[in-house]
C-alpha cells in the first residue's frame, strides 16, 4: 500500500504550528461492504468521541492528516476512503446512496454508539444522506465547502485537469501540472496530496481512483439538491463551513443552507480554498471543537430535560 511521506507531513505540520507526534499517526483498517467491496479507512487515536471524516471526489482519507494532527487527540478521527478512492477497492456502484450505506456499515463495524460526521464536497453529500440512517447515534454533522446548491463551474478547471491527466514518470511531474491549475496551493501540500493519490504502474504514476467511467456529476448534484428536504429532519448541531477563497459556495447560499437545519450555523474560514481541511487545518480544528462542545451541551440539556420529566 503506497502512503505519503511522513517526513513531508511533519514538515507541513510544523510550518503550520501543528504539533507533530509519531504516536498520533493513524493505523489502517478495513471492512467488507455488504456488496463485497473492500473499504479502507484511517484511524487516529483520541478521546471518547469519534469524528467520521469523508473526503471529496478525487481525494482520499489522507486529505485529513493535518486536521487530525491539529485536533491533537481531543477526539478519535476515522477517515474512510470512499469506494473507488484511495486504498478502497473499485466498484460497480458509486451512487451516493451506496456510499451512505458504507458509512453506516463503518459505524457498525467500529461499534460506534455515537458519531460526529464530517463531509467535504462529495463527502458532504454522502454525509447528508447518511445522517438520517445513523439516527440517534448522530451527534453532530459538518459540511465542508458544500451545500444543497453549489457553483459547479467553479471546479471546472480542476475537473478538466483530473480527466486529462495521464501517467507520469514522477509524482512531482503531475504536481507541477496541478500547480499550474491551482497556483495558490502550497507546493509541499500539493506534493503530499498527490503522493496519496497516485500509484506506480507499468506506464508510470497514475491515479489510484477508479477512472474507468466518467464521474456521474448530474447524479451528485441531484442528491445535493435533496439535502434541502432532508435538512429539517436533522436535529443535532450542524455546521456548514466555507473556505474564504472558495467560489464553490456563495455567502447567501451558505447562510440559507445552514438556516434549513433546526440547529444549523455557518462559518467562513479565511485563507482556505475548497480543500479547507488542507489549507487551514488548525482553524478548521477549532471550528470542529466548537461543534463538539455544542453537541455536548445539547446532549446535557436533553438529558436534564429527561431527568426533570
Amino acid at each position: 500500500m503506497a502512503v505519503p511521506s511522513v517526513a513531508l507531513l511533519e514538515k507541513l505540520a510544523l510550518a503550520r504550528a501543528i504539533p507533530f507526534k509519531p504516536e498520533r499517526l493513524p493505523r489502517s483498517g478495513w471492512l467488507r461492504a455488504s456488496d463485497g467491496v473492500r473499504l479502507h479507512y484511517l484511524d487516529w487515536p483520541g478521546g471518547s468521541e469519534t469524528l467520521v471524516l469523508l473526503h471529496g471526489g478525487a481525494l482520499s482519507a489522507h486529505t485529513f492528516d493535518l486536521l487530525a494532527l491539529a485536533l491533537g487527540g481531543a477526539v478519535r478521527c476515522v477517515a474512510l476512503d470512499l469506494r473507488g478512492h484511495g486504498e478502497s477497492e473499485w466498484a460497480d456502484d458509486y451512487s451516493v446512496e451506496r456510499s451512505a450505506g458504507d458509512v453506516l456499515q463503518l459505524a457498525n463495524h467500529l461499534g460506534l454508539t455515537t458519531v460526529h460526521l464530517v463531509g467535504m464536497s462529495l463527502g458532504g453529500c454522502v454525509a447528508g444522506h447518511a445522517a438520517l440512517a445513523l439516527g440517534s447515534r448522530l451527534q453532530s454533522l459538518t459540511f465542508i465547502d458544500v451545500a444543497n446548491a453549489v457553483n459547479f463551474e467553479a471546479s471546472a478547471r480542476m475537473r478538466a485537469f483530473i480527466e486529462a491527466a495521464r501517467p507520469v514518470a514522477r509524482v512531482e511531474d503531475l504536481v507541477r501540472q496541478a500547480l499550474a491549475v491551482s497556483p495558490a496551493t502550497d507546493p509541499d501540500l500539493m506534493l503530499y496530496r498527490y503522493q496519496a493519490l497516485l500509484k506506480p504502474g507499468a506506464e508510470g504514476f497514475g491515479w489510484k481512483a477508479d477512472r474507468r467511467v466518467p464521474v456521474d456529476f448530474p447524479h451528485i448534484l441531484a442528491r445535493l439538491a435533496q439535502l434541502t428536504d432532508l435538512a429539517p429532519l436533522v436535529e443535532c448541531p450542524v455546521l456548514v463551513v466555507k473556505g474564504g477563497r472558495s467560489r464553490v459556495l456563495t455567502q447567501a447560499g451558505l447562510e440559507a443552507f445552514a438556516a434549513g437545519f433546526p440547529a444549523g450555523r455557518w462559518v467562513v474560514i479565511p485563507g482556505a480554498g475548497h480543500n479547507v481541511q488542507e489549507d487551514q487545518p488548525a482553524a478548521l480544528a477549532l471550528a470542529l471543537k466548537d461543534v463538539l462542545a455544542a453537541s455536548a451541551a445539547a446532549g446535557f440539556l436533553t438529558q436534564t430535560k429527561r431527568d426533570g420529566e
